[in-house]
């Protein structure tokens, strides 16, 4: 049978040998053009795979007409493959940014001595609010990761990123107040590093045993002991001596016994505790992506969510997780070697040399400044071009403006949403009808001319209140716009000169049996604005070759 005969009976029968034959054909090419794509991580290249042939699962029915069956994987590869790279680079960059900007603090607030800090850290610690100094436990005592910070605090991974920094910025101000100077930077550099000090080997085993020894010993003489006092003297010594003989030895000696026992479990559960702790995860994980490609195969079961999207979203976890697990090895072998120290001074030089041309191109392009770009500090410009090696085109300037604008506009939200608690607390949980009664609310002076680039556009309850961005983009292609309410807030990517574009290819399409356009001269009879043809075909090279219908476009993003 050929690819085209395969897909239909399985689309017809979902036969799991029909399927695994399709796979075996196809498979080599799928995973050779997956390891070249990601660089030769063959881990990577398995999840690609991984993702290709779900997918092929899932569209069985509406790709058993398709001519050529390689193609199709080829090109699916090529979109998974990208998908996967950008995710990594993303996890990558902020590794990279949170461990360079630590380095890159230390000129502007030295980084506090342990010494100073240990004495005061735990009332400075009790003087935050609760939910605030769980934050920082989780965070840096704990070592856990932000998504599962907000996972722990009923939080989304941002929202649990903004709070961990505002717990970290009271607390300098706590320390600041009892003489010990410091960035939050640094102060979480040295939480993660002090604050938690391993207890020594066998002091839990021997706390435990003694614990248990003594509340054994206290529940069962307290009856005894309640008669035994009005008892004689002389009856007195005896009994005492017969309790110590019958209930103190046996217990001296059962402890003993159990003690050796229990170090050594402690010896032999230290050595498989890694392993272990390894080997649960990914056990758990295997049975449930296994139980998702059932879901995936047997279109009978309905569910909420798309099972092939979730498997593909816990199979890029799984690869996030094992990426984290090197990349920690690798920061602690790195940490451990006195001769880098000169690599971490160039990266941290290079972020300051991009920062710092950043502002510059920034001032001579005000057109591309917005009023909320006053809330940002040093930190936040060393963050937008964390993702950047360097920066010369023109377009690597206009991406880290964008990042800028946005991460000016998510400070400026969460001010706002602050402001929205309080005006609801002396409201009666009503909304604000106009932006500008948050004025008395607001921690800081907002001009007007920032609150009027936003609306609300849902009033009433103030669980229900909605605010979104009305100022038109700074950009055309590298924006983006913001939308919020009391404990949300989301940002979409704004590119007009895109959707303009997408928008008369569409048209083109509809008037030409499908098909898509090549060149910005078919396009132009059908653009509502004009676009500079260069940009135009720009945006037109971008669709692969062998995409030349409507329908395969739609179907290679889905």
């Amino acid at each position: 049978m050929n690819d085209s005969e395969l897909l239909t009976r399985y689309a017809e029968t979902r036969s799991e040998a029909v399927f695994t034959e399709l796979v075996q054909r196809h498979i080599d090419l799928v995973y050779s053009a997956a390891l070249r794509q990601v660089g030769g991580d063959a881990h990577l290249a398995q999840d690609v795979t991984q993702s290709v042939f779900v997918d092929l699962a899932r569209k069985a029915s509406s790709l058993a007409r398709a001519s050529v069956l390689a193609g199709w994987l080829y090109t699916s590869t090529r979109f998974a493959a990208a998908k996967m790279i950008r995710s990594e680079q993303r996890r990558q960059a902020r590794e990279q940014e949170a461990y360079s900007m630590e380095e890159l603090l230390r000129e502007a607030a030295p980084e506090p001595a342990w010494d100073q800090i240990r004495p005061v850290l735990d009332e400075a610690m009790h003087e935050l609010a609760e939910n605030e100094r769980n934050a920082v436990l989780l965070r840096y005592f704990e070592g856990r990761q932000l998504a599962e910070v907000g996972a722990r605090l009923g939080l989304s991974e941002d929202a649990a990123r903004k709070r961990v920094g505002r717990a970290l910025e009271k607390l300098r101000g706590f320390l600041a107040r009892r003489g010990v100077s410091s960035s939050t930077a640094a102060l979480a550099a040295v939480f993660a590093a002090n604050a938690v000090s391993a207890a020594p080997a066998g002091l839990a085993v021997n706390i435990a045993g003694a614990a248990v020894a003594t509340a054994a010993t206290t529940t069962g003489t307290t009856l005894t002991v309640l008669k035994i006092m009005g008892m004689t003297k002389l009856k007195l010594g005896i009994v005492s001596a017969v309790v110590v003989a019958t209930v103190a030895t046996p217990l001296v000696v059962q402890y003993r016994s159990q003690l050796k026992l229990r170090e050594a479990n402690e010896i032999l559960q230290r050595q498989n505790q890694t392993l272990t702790a390894q080997v649960q995860p990914l056990a758990e994980e295997n049975q449930r992506l296994s139980n998702l490609l059932v879901r995936a195969a047997a279109p009978e079961v309905a569910t909420e969510r798309n099972p092939s999207n979730e498997l593909l979203r816990l199979r890029g976890e799984v690869a996030r997780l094992r990426g984290d697990s090197h990349e920690l090895a690798r920061l602690k072998t790195a940490g451990s070697n006195p001769m880098n120290d000169a690599e971490i001074d160039s990266v941290a030089k290079g972020l300051a040399s991009r920062a710092t041309q950043l502002r510059q191109r920034l001032d001579q392009l005000p057109e591309k400044k917005i009023p909320e770009l006053q809330f940002l500090v040093q930190n936040d410009w060393l963050n937008a071009v964390s993702e950047f090696k360097q920066l010369e085109t023109d377009e690597e300037f206009r991406q880290a403006m964008s990042g800028l604008r946005s991460r000016a506009k998510g400070k400026f939200v969460a001010m706002m949403q602050e402001a929205l608690k309080k005006f609801g607390e002396a409201n009666g949980g009503m909304s604000p009808t106009e932006l500008s009664q948050l004025q008395p609310f607001l921690s800081s002076s907002v001009d007007a001319s920032i609150l009027q680039r936003y609306q609300i556009v849902a009033s009433g309850k103030l669980s229900r209140v909605s605010i979104d961005e009305i100022a038109p983009p700074a950009d055309d292609e590298y924006d983006t716009h913001f939308s919020f309410g009391i404990n949300s807030s989301s940002s979409n990517s704004v590119n007009k000169n895109e959707t303009a574009l997408e928008t008369a290819a569409l048209a083109f399409a509809a008037a030409n049996n499908g098909l898509l356009p090549r060149q910005a001269a078919q396009v132009a009879p059908y653009l509502q604005q004009p676009l500079d043809p260069n940009l135009v075909q720009e945006y037109l090279n971008r669709v692969p070759v062998n995409i030349t219908t409507l329908e395969q476009y739609r179907a290679a993003r889905r």
